[in-house]
């Protein structure tokens, strides 16, 4: 069975988003560009699931920059919670930090900073 064909109008509608955002998107390495070239380009199953995961994310308050990481890592923020929002680092197996929302929207920079050491520190051993 053949997978179902979109045009991008099909996915806008079908998403809510606009087509320039799933232009925007595709431009920025968050959906994966159609497959053949203009007018015979067209999108699957996996671009209109990928849509629906972004716009999920959305919805729960993360921003484009940390769906962007929770969609090419698999590892990024993941956000808990209804009323205190927190964000969920997941460093190895076994080992998180957790960051109130606030503080990572506020302190961004820094936040991913200690991330990166964290992960430094327990790959060398701790030394």
């Amino acid at each position: 069975m053949q997978e179902k064909r979109y045009t991008i109008e099909e996915l806008a509608e079908a998403t809510g988003f606009s087509v320039r955002t799933i232009r925007y998107y595709i431009q920025e390495g968050l959906l994966d560009p159609p497959p053949g070239r203009g007018r015979g380009g067209y999108y699957i199953d996996s671009h209109l699931q990928r849509l629906r995961q972004i716009k999920t994310l959305q919805e729960q308050g993360l921003k484009l920059s940390s769906i962007e990481q929770v969609l090419r890592k698999g590892q990024g923020p993941e956000i808990h919670g209804e009323r205190d929002l927190w964000v969920r680092y997941s460093i190895q197996p076994g080992v998180e930090i957790h960051v109130s929302r606030e503080v990572e929207e506020q302190e961004r920079r820094s936040v991913l900073e200690i991330i990166k050491i964290a992960r430094s520190i327990l790959q060398s051993g701790g030394r």
